[in-house]
This record gives structure tokens, sequence and C-alpha cells, in this order.
């Protein structure tokens, strides 16, 4: 039994990124974070290209983010909001709507449209003088053979929107323009009432559509930002800014066709600017986010690698994490100049196991997730309370409950009917196993549950057929990180960002259903 007590309402941080007090006193600098405040643009720093933070949910992907202002390094960090600034009018738009309708690709005026709101965010940041005298600086620009811009397309591109460039509007106004200049063309006309477009006309419609979003934008972007590379990414100057995205795991994607070819055009934007050397553009994405888009073979995802700092937490990492946290609590409850550790408060047993080993295994290595059952724990506590191996044991059946929602709303718009995946493992009543030698009956119990289905709806009856076979539920396991393979006798290896999917030569291998998940 802990030797420790400790108030009501005692925690050790918010779960939320945005309001957790212990954020900033109990920071736990990563490989990654040192990784995103490095600005050695030399060939020797191979993490200068890495921009995209991609993480399971809880993985810490926003608290990165939070911090970057607070290193010496980095003197500017600057947000964009995609739901308000680009998402939000072209999913409405009736004029977008209809071409998506009609199967035009639309992925080349999204990257657009994307390159536009980072070029002002950039141009806000390197050119700190007012607009106007930005419109004038660019107007005295004088093309020689030494400057690799062209100054006079530039200058065209910027009196075409000169009156919102730097405003909320100019996502509509690039779009409305589109609309009128395309409008007129013969092949739009040929829409009719109901705004679908004849098969034989599609093809002419695309080409239009490209051929304008080329011409008119891509093109005269481009010579934009090389004018801001060479005029005003002065690394002399010392001036490091970021500039980040971190809202596209929101609800308010999850539910629109066109999420993929959004995202996936906001990767390829911002590939765009990655010659600015004192600027990064990072974007904050979730794994499952990012999975989708390779599914529908938008890109491929070897070509990123160079772009991805991929966030992973190991044992000690996650034990480290802990510790700051609950020596910064009892720094503050006890006003103690004593170094606590997790192992010095949880130290007894629960099940035979360390209380404070049975905590970390029952976690997915993710950080949300230690930090919300040591809440759980410390909420039973009342000022007289011990913690004990009955309130670590309670404090994990509404951690399970917790977790598993979470999975669900993590995973639902891959797996429809993920719940029922996650039901199903109930019914192998073994901790390890391997599919030649798990008894039939336990098989069929299983693929009998997702079968039938008991939260069935229309997407479930698509994503689950008759054909599903237990290799597939265990692959979908696999997937959403409920089970692992065992690799050695201490060692199993759960999915991440390089192993997202179990190979076929796994599937002979012993699997082990992690620990929180196992509740035989």
């Amino acid at each position: 039994m802990s030797s420790f007590t400790f108030r009501k309402n005692a925690i050790i941080g918010n779960l939320d990124a945005e309001t957790d007090l212990f954020l900033e006193p109990c920071f736990y600098e990563s490989d990654v974070f040192k990784g995103i405040v490095n600005f050695d643009s030399s060939i020797d720093n191979h993490d200068f290209t890495r921009r995209v933070i991609v993480g399971r949910t809880g993985s810490g992907k926003t608290a990165l983010l939070k911090q970057i202002v607070e290193h010496g390094n980095v003197k500017v960090h600057d947000s964009i909001e995609a739901e308000n600034t680009v998402f939000e009018h072209i999913n409405n738009n009736r004029f977008i709507s209809t071409l998506v309708a009609n199967g035009i690709d639309l992925r080349v005026f999204y990257k657009s449209l994307w390159l536009h709101v980072l070029l002002i965010k950039v141009i806000n940041q390197l050119y700190r003088k007012s607009y106007d005298k930005f419109f004038e600086y660019i107007g005295s620009l004088a093309s020689t053979p030494k400057k690799p811009y062209k100054p006079d397309i530039v200058r065209e591109y910027l009196e075409s929107y000169k009156s919102n460039f730097f405003n909320d509007q100019i996502v509509t106004e690039i779009t409305e323009k589109m609309q009128h200049e395309l409008s007129g063309k013969a092949e739009f006309g040929l829409m009719n009432a109901s705004g679908k477009i004849s098969d034989e006309n599609t093809q002419k419609v695309q080409r239009e559509t490209s051929s304008y979003v080329s011409r008119e934008l891509i093109r005269k972007q481009k010579e934009l930002i090389k004018v801001i590379q060479e005029e005003f990414s002065d690394n002399r100057q010392q001036l490091r800014v970021v500039i980040s995205i971190d809202d596209l795991d929101k609800s308010w994607l999850s539910s629109s066709g066109i999420r993929y070819d959004f995202i996936n055009a906001l990767l390829e934007a911002f590939k765009e600017l990655l010659d600015i050397k004192s600027v990064k553009i990072m974007i904050s994405i979730r794994t499952d986010i990012l999975m989708g888009i390779y599914h529908n073979n938008l890109r491929q995802d070897e070509k990123d690698q160079s772009l991805i700092y991929a966030i992973s937490w190991n044992k000690k990492e996650i034990r480290e994490i802990l510790d700051l946290r609950i020596n910064q609590l009892v720094k503050e409850q006890y006003s103690s100049s004593q170094t606590v550790s997790l192992a010095d408060i949880f130290n007894f047993d629960v099940d035979g196991v360390r209380a404070d080993e049975f905590i970390i295994d029952r976690t997915m290595l993710r950080p949300r997730d230690a930090i919300d059952f040591v809440n759980l724990c410390l909420a039973k506590c009342d000022g007289t309370v011990l913690l004990n191996e009955d309130i670590v044991l309670e404090a994990e059946e509404k951690y399970y409950s917790t977790r598993k929602n979470a999975l669900v709303k993590e995973w639902l718009s891959i797996f429809p009917c993920i719940k029922d995946y996650l039901d199903a493992i109930s019914y192998i009543s073994t901790k390890e196993f391997k599919i030649s030698e798990l008894d039939e009956k336990s098989k069929n119990d299983a693929l009998n549950h997702l079968l039938n289905c008991p939260s069935s709806n229309s997407d479930c009856e698509r994503h689950i057929s008759r054909q599903t076979n237990f290799d597939e539920l265990l692959k979908v396991w696999f997937v959403v990180g409920v089970i692992g393979f065992k690799k050695s006798k201490s060692l199993t290896i759960y999915s991440s960002f390089e192993k997202q999917e179990l190979d076929i030569t796994d599937l002979n291998k012993t699997f082990r259903i992690h620990p929180l998940f196992y509740r035989a």
C-alpha cells in the first residue's frame, strides 16, 4: 500500500493539451520535438524536411505544437484553422459540389486554395510591414537574369485578388472567379437543370478546369514562392517561424466525402514551401486519417517517408512523463523538495504485479492513456484513503471503458462496425494464441458475433460480409492495437505507423491480446 494520501480530485494534468496546466512545467522533450525546433537545413540534418506529425489519438501531437514557442530557437508560432479557412467554403459551394458530383477531379484546385492560405501566413510573418507596402514592394521588383522569379506574373496574381488577398474572403473570391471564367465555356453550359454533365462532356470539363487552375493559380503562386524565398527568407536574420495546422482529426471532417482529397491537397501544397528555410509548416494528422488517404490510392506512402514524424513512445518514456507529473503534483500538494516518482506512490502489487507496471502495461503507450489511468486512480482519494490494489482495479474498469470508446471514435470512419470488432475479442478466452491452435468454437463465436452485428447499420452490413473470416478479423484487431504478435519472450509488436498491418507471413505467429482488452 502507498504511503501517500492525495486530496479529492487531485490530477496529474488534463487530457486536453489546450487546458493542461501540467503541460508546460512537466513537458517531456522527445526526439520528435527536438527535430521540429531544429532549423538546421544542412545535408546532415535528415529531420529538416519532416513536417507531418503523425500519431494515434492521445499520442501528444497537439502538446508538441503547443510547446513550440516555449523553445528559444523558434521566434513565432502561428496556426491555421482548416475548417473555417478553407474547408467550410468548398464543402458548401454549389458549383464545387456539382463538379464533384460529376466526377471532376478538383485536387489541383484544392491545392491552389491551400497554397494561397499558406502563402498569406508566410508573408505575414516574413514581411512585417503593411499590406500596401507589400504590394508596393512587389510592384518595384525588376526582372533580371540573376533573379529566379518573374515579377510580372507575381504582380498579375496580386492584382487579380488585391482587394481580398490577405483576408478571409480570398477563398470565396478565388472560387467565384474560377466559376465565372469557366461558366462561359460551352462544356459547362451543357449542364442540365439537375446539374449533371453528359458523359461525353465530362473529360472536356475536367480538361478546362485543370487547365484554368494550372494557368491562373498554381503557376503564379509558384512564382510568388520564388519571390518569398529570394527576397524575404534570409537565414542571417535568424528568424524561425512555425505555422501549424492541427484540426484535421475533428468531427467536421470525418463525415465529408471530400475529406481525403482535401487533406491530400494540403500535403501536396506545403511541399512547395519546403525551400523557405526560415519557415516550417507543420501538419498534425491522426494515423487512421493518413491511412485512409493511402488506402484510397491518393498518394504513395513511401514517397512521404522523408516528410513524416511518426510519434511513438516506449515504456521508459511513458514512465518518465508520469514521473514528471507526479513529482509536480506532490510538490504542489506537500510543498515538498523531495523527488517522487510513479513507483513511489504505486509501490504495491496488483494481481501479483507491481502497480506501476500494471498501469503502464495497460496503457497503449500514449501519454493521454497514462495520464487518464493515474487520474482515475487519484479520483478515489479524499485526503485519507491511501492508494491500494482495489483502487487501481476499480480505476482500470473505468479506464477500459473510456479507452474502448476512444478507439471506436478513432476508427469509425475506416471500420464502421468497430465496436462489434472490439466486442468480438471477448470470445477469445486465452491471452496468447496461434490461429492454428485456437479452438474452433472461439473462432466461430467471435465471427458469429460480428456477422450478427448487434449494433448493425447499413455501413456495417456493407463492410462485413458472409465471406469475412477469422484472419480478416485478426487483421482489424492488429490495426487498431488490441492485439500484437510475440517477437520474443519479452517483446510484443503492436501496430505502429511503420508496421500498420499484418502481413500474410505474420498469421502463423503467436498473438497476444493487449492486457487492457483481455477481460477473461
